[in-house]
This record gives C-alpha cells, sequence and structure tokens, in this order.
C-alpha cells in the first residue's frame, strides 16, 4: 500500500503604509485548509488584528475559530509568547492547529526583522572559525535565535562556549 500526503504551507509579511505589519497564514493538505491573516503594529509587536478561516479540519473543535483568534488580539510578539498563545486558544476547548499558525505568523515577524542582519553576510568567503564568530556576534544582538533551529541548538559549534 502506497501512502501519499502532500502539504503546501505559506507564511508572508508585508509593510503595510501605515507602518503595520500584514501577516497571511496558509496551509493546505490532504486533510486541512485553513488561513490566517493577522496585523501587528511594531515597534511593540503587538497583534492588533487577527482573523482565521478553517475550511477543511479532521478535527471539530476547530470549527470555532473565528471567536478563538481574537483572543489573540492585542497580545505582544516577545518573551512568554508561546504560553500565552497557547494558553488562549489551545487545550480542551482549543484549536492546535490555529496555535501553530498563530506561532509561525509571529515567528515570520520576528524573521521580517532579523533576516537583514543574517543576510548581509551572505555571499562573504569565510573560514570556518569566522563564520561560527559571525554566528555567534548574531545570537548576541538576537537572543531570541537561541534554539530557534539546528544552527542554534545548545551542542552546535556556535553556542559552545556562549554559555546562554
Amino acid at each position: 500500500m502506497v501512502l501519499r500526503f502532500l502539504r503546501e504551507k505559506v507564511v508572508e509579511v508585508e509593510p503595510l503604509a501605515d507602518g503595520e505589519l500584514a501577516v497571511t497564514w496558509k496551509l493546505a493538505d490532504d486533510l486541512l485548509e485553513a488561513e490566517i491573516q493577522m496585523k501587528v503594529l511594531p515597534p511593540d509587536l503587538e497583534i492588533t488584528e487577527a482573523q482565521a478561516r478553517i475550511i477543511r479540519a479532521p478535527h471539530a473543535a476547530c470549527a470555532s475559530v473565528p471567536d478563538l483568534i481574537e483572543k489573540v488580539e492585542g497580545v505582544r510578539i516577545g518573551p512568554g509568547l508561546r504560553k500565552i498563545v497557547k494558553g488562549l486558544i489551545d487545550g480542551p476547548d482549543g484549536c492546535s492547529t490555529l496555535t501553530a499558525g498563530v506561532l509561525e505568523c509571529c515567528n515570520a515577524v520576528i524573521l521580517h526583522f532579523t533576516r537583514p542582519g543574517i543576510q548581509a553576510g551572505d555571499g562573504l568567503v569565510l573560514t570556518e572559525e569566522e563564520q561560527i564568530a559571525r554566528g555567534r556576534e548574531n545570537l548576541k544582538r538576537n537572543p531570541r535565535l537561541v534554539r530557534s533551529c539546528i544552527a542554534f541548538a545548545d551542542d552546535s559549534p556556535i553556542m559552545q562556549g556562549l554559555g546562554l
């Protein structure tokens, strides 16, 4: 028996003329189709508007998504975000798909601001030691990247000796 599963996910961050950021998250696979649209106001990174739509879902708990998503309005993207979002829209009466989508939207906003610094060094020919030193400097400027991916995991060469 051959199983087939295809998933497509897109997250976009677009600056708006009024200074806010529009974030769009779309997920579609064989079982689920959902989308989230949020607006985030810099510099506090407060979620000012959030809307969601679940077109197709295997879990009945996700049917109340429009009511659930409104709970994240006013939340700031910063320390404790995961715990706050999970407390508001996850759990036995919540929707884990919506929680994951909101957290991915927030992560995209963070990457929107950190990406230019990371890309500044693209194309440079560096030795391995220089690359590690550059990664450590980047972590000092953006501590929220700690444990965000395998390059910044606790046992990675970049993290060794930093004491973070």
